[in-house]
């Protein structure tokens, strides 16, 4: 059984136009947003085997707020992640090693959103699958499980979307 989270960088700042996009800081709103998170993860007592983010400044900012409350799970910064493509988010995943059964993902979309649509069961009626198509926003959190046993074997409809949680509704 794998489970793979996604979780969408928080706002970020777009006050100063001369920054570049990986170094953008979290608005005031991302920061109040991502504790939110972080009481909804201490809460709910996530815990994942491994934690990987984008290098992007407001992703780092997103998880180190959220990090206290995630337990014993380092965060492993990847370049990689600071992406927009979903095939390059499936890539990213299918290399992930196979002795580990829980992931969480910090990033950006439409990678995020995009990929979750291709790796959920479309036969699924969901609620929560239509949230996700309509909109994924920023500090949105979500959840699949799949009986794969290898992180290679992700492919299209093989997940079950199990939760989709936004700030707002907390």
């Amino acid at each position: 059984m794998k489970s793979l989270s996604f979780i969408r960088h928080a706002k970020s700042d777009w006050t100063s136009p001369l920054v570049s996009d990986h170094d953008r800081r979290l608005a005031d709103r991302g920061q109040r947003a991502s504790t939110i998170m972080k009481d909804f993860f201490e809460t709910a007592n996530k815990n994942f085997n491994s934690v990987f983010s984008s290098t992007a400044l407001r992703a780092v900012e997103t998880i180190e707020i959220i990090k206290p409350s995630i337990k014993d799970t380092d965060i492993i910064y990847k370049k990689d992640l600071y992406t927009f493509d979903d095939q390059m988010m499936l890539e990213f995943i299918s290399k992930i090693k196979d002795n580990i059964s829980s992931v969480l993902i910090v990033g950006h979309n439409p990678a995020i959103q995009e990929t979750v649509l291709r790796l959920s069961d479309t036969e699924q009626n969901s609620n929560l699958l239509n949230r996700v198509e309509h909109k994924y926003p920023t500090a949105a959190f979500c959840t699949l499980t799949s009986t794969i046993d290898k992180w290679s074997h992700t492919g299209d409809t093989m997940f079950k979307l199990q939760e989709f949680i936004c700030p707002k509704e907390l």
